[in-house]
């Protein structure tokens, strides 16, 4: 069994939409959470923007539910995936290695990202998966979508230039036992 699944999600149509859809919205200076909301810039740095169509977040849980080779149990309908964000890095934004999951977020199950830019936009800013003794890298391609366990450690390293945005949604689930 793959500690994630990678595939084709969206098309360059539906990637120009959301991302165009986030510059319509009030941008959020990425946080820290754990033990409270904060920013922490030796952490993260990035702006955020939230999503809450309904139809996106449809069509992003019923790409986890086909995807979830794991076979978490996860709740339905909207109290699966009550939210997303878009995630919009600058040059020198990153995030340090961290995982989804933990006391504060003890319901996520899945994490999904899918790439909105195209991979010739910037340089630097890869996603990183550290599921091994060597980290693999996220495919760059527009669309693409991963998929991986909350928990999984992952960060994204600093931007060197261009933009890079992407969806990021959790799938929530009863609390493990």
């Amino acid at each position: 069994m793959s500690t994630f699944e990678a595939f084709q999600l969206w098309d360059p149509t539906l990637c120009a939409y959301l991302r165009n859809m986030a510059l319509h919205e009030q941008a959020h200076e990425a946080k820290i959470i754990g033990q409270g909301v904060q920013a922490d810039s030796e952490i993260r740095s990035a702006n955020r923007y939230k999503v809450a169509d309904p139809t996106i977040l449809s069509r992003a849980q019923v790409a986890c539910d086909e995807h979830n080779s794991w076979e978490f149990r996860a709740h339905w309908g909207a109290e699966a995936l009550p939210h997303a964000e878009i995630i919009h890095y600058k040059p020198g934004d990153f995030y340090k290695p961290h995982t989804d999951w933990g006391s504060t977020y003890f319901d996520r199950k899945v994490t999904i990202v899918v790439q909105l830019s195209d991979k010739d936009e910037y340089t630097g800013g890869e996603l990183l998966l550290h599921d091994g003794p060597e980290p693999w890298t996220a495919d760059r391609k527009m669309g693409s979508a991963l998929l991986f366990p909350s928990w999984t450690l992952h960060e994204v390293t600093p931007l060197l230039s261009g933009e890079r945005w992407v969806f990021v949604a959790w799938v929530l689930g009863p609390k493990f036992e």
